[in-house]
């Protein structure tokens, strides 16, 4: 069964970013995304109103995730997949702190005031595949928050198939480039199996701050241990200044 991941940085409702804040924005997510059929994505900074307004809007999707702040408001990267692809086996959000159980907790380091979080699905194919999905946006700030996010990401991954094995997926916005220690050490991972490998690597730039940049920033992956299907793309539909996020949705096809 071949299935199209995404990792897609939506970008929180701004008013400053103008035409391209959320508000003004969603509707072209709403007519350009949806062509691209995705059957997992894994979305970044989803507030509270834009987590309700992705269940309007894509209503084939179940959505699945909380906040990331004590209250379990807050940005979130709430996981979607297609209803008639997947039954969802299992859900949990962590927090990447000293204490992951902990709503709102952090990293007493380098860390961002902003707390960090993966959510991670246990998800079963109608053709019987398992997998594990999990998404994440480590911090902007720390590169030592960050490299002690991924740690733990990938401490779990391997927990977690000890206990049940089954192929796994990570996307997310890493705040972090190709060269990083924190990418290193995902890319070639050995903890769930069969190594981990990041499918976006050929890919260019993905932040481009709504066109601003003239050389786009790679700082958003997909690292699984299943074997591609097809090659992965970038999502760069744009129509008068007007972008999905300030990030390419970034897309692969994966053979489960």
């Amino acid at each position: 069964m071949d299935i199209k991941v995404f990792t897609y940085n939506l970008r929180l409702d701004v008013p400053s970013d103008g035409k391209n804040a959320f508000s003004a924005r969603r509707d072209f997510v709403r007519s350009h995304f949806p062509a691209y059929q995705g059957d997992l994505i894994g979305f970044q900074e989803t507030l509270p109103h834009m987590r309700r307004w992705l269940m309007e809007a894509f209503p084939d999707y179940e959505i699945c995730g909380t906040g990331r702040e004590a209250d379990l408001e807050g940005e979130s990267n709430v996981i979607a997949y297609r209803r008639n692809a997947f039954d969802l086996v299992g859900l949990e959000t962590f927090w990447l702190s000293d204490t992951p159980h902990v709503p709102g907790s952090r990293f007493a380091t380098d860390q961002s005031s902003c707390p960090r979080i993966c959510t991670c699905g246990v998800l079963k194919s109608r053709e019987g595949g398992l997998v594990r999905f999990y998404n994440t946006h480590l911090d902007h700030e720390g590169p030592v928050a960050q490299a002690q996010g991924l740690s733990l990401v990938l401490a779990r991954m391997a927990e977690d198939y000890a206990q049940w094995p089954m192929p796994v997926i990570l996307t997310g916005d890493f705040n972090a480039f190709p060269d990083s220690l924190v990418y290193k050490s995902a890319q070639g991972f050995a903890g769930c199996g069969q190594a981990l490998a990041d499918v976006t690597k050929a890919l260019g730039g993905t932040f481009h701050d709504f066109g601003r940049l003239k050389e786009p920033e790679k700082i958003d992956y997909i690292f699984t241990n299943l074997p591609e299907a097809g090659p992965a793309f970038l999502a760069k539909d744009e129509e008068n200044g007007v972008y999905l996020s300030d990030h390419y949705p970034v897309g692969a096809v994966l053979k489960l």
